[in-house]
């Protein structure tokens, strides 16, 4: 979007690519204010991060079958996770953890050596929270990973470092939670990058009431024992997808619920997520099927810029 007072500061944060766009006069704020997230995201991933170590999140797993408390950013997102868990019947598992692992991706997609298969499957139900002390009881069979959720929500957090009348948009690897709207328009133009030999999901106008995300196998991908692998794991077969979706982007009321639907979408596959679409009316999709076709929802047009209100 061309816009003379549009500031744009990428960085890498969470394994993924990170940006926040900030429309504002003032370039020295502009800066400043982006130096903050960045330097909040930082701070978030030593939380976070399945891949550190020495993670908050890794020293979770140091005593498996003991309460530990957690940090308030580590209960937030653990909270998150639970409620992609609750809203999408289980579909959006924190403990494919292990799977993940199995198929090969327990390290950034540099280094991927095979791993050997848990003991038994484990799930969310197996996790004891305790919400007054802010404590967790994870089972020994049980790992965690937020990565979905812990994305979205740092582009939801983010905007809480700005000012509440400032003109924000944050991308945390595909996730985009927006605040306000840049100078002459209504919302922000959003253009989802495109997907070689698919059509286009067309410009959309996204305000502050909306967040839009996109998943897919068509990045985090490789190969393991000559056969191709991605990290969208069926909570139901232990395994990567096998869907017809490729990816998916999704437009909700959250940027964190948007995350959540479009996982759920390439686990499902288009015909079911057709069926779930009568009953989720605040949710509009847009999905690239492995044939080479698209489909979008009716309320994606809804969104298309400049037609969009």
């Amino acid at each position: 979007m061309p816009h003379t007072d549009m500031h744009v500061h990428a960085f890498r944060a969470m394994g993924c690519h990170m940006q926040c766009l900030i429309d504002t006069h003032n370039v020295a704020t502009a800066h400043a204010q982006a130096q903050l997230v960045a330097e909040a995201m930082a701070q978030w991933e030593c939380v976070l991060s399945r891949f550190r170590p020495d993670s908050e999140l890794n020293g979770l797993h140091a005593r498996p079958g003991t309460w530990r408390t957690c940090s308030q950013t580590l209960w937030d997102v653990i909270m998150t996770a639970h409620w992609a868990w609750q809203w999408s019947n289980g579909l959006i598992d924190p403990t494919i953890r292990s799977a993940l692992e199995t198929a090969g991706y327990h390290a950034p997609l540099a280094h991927v050596p095979h791993a050997t298969a848990p003991r038994r499957a484990p799930s969310w139900a197996d996790v004891e929270l305790d919400p007054l002390t802010h404590r967790i009881k994870i089972p020994t069979h049980v790992t965690i990973d937020l990565a979905g959720v812990a994305k979205s929500w740092t582009a939801q957090q983010a905007l809480t470092l700005f000012d509440r009348d400032a003109v924000v948009a944050c991308d945390a690897g595909g996730d985009i939670a927006v605040r306000c709207a840049p100078a002459g328009h209504h919302a922000w133009p959003i253009d989802i990058e495109p997907l070689a030999g698919y059509c286009r999901s067309g410009i959309l106008a996204i305000n502050d009431h909306h967040g839009i995300a996109t998943s897919g196998v068509d990045r985090r991908h490789w190969l393991q024992n000559g056969r191709l692998q991605h990290h969208i794991i069926d909570p139901r077969t232990r395994h990567p997808s096998t869907s017809d979706i490729v990816r998916a982007s999704v437009i909700a009321p959250s940027t964190i619920m948007a995350d959540v639907a479009a996982r759920m979408c390439v686990i499902l596959g288009s015909h079911a997520v057709q069926s779930w679409l009568i009953d989720t009316p605040d949710i509009a999709v847009f999905a690239h099927l492995n044939d080479g076709s698209t489909f979008q929802s009716t309320g994606w047009q809804h969104y298309q810029w400049p037609s969009a209100e």
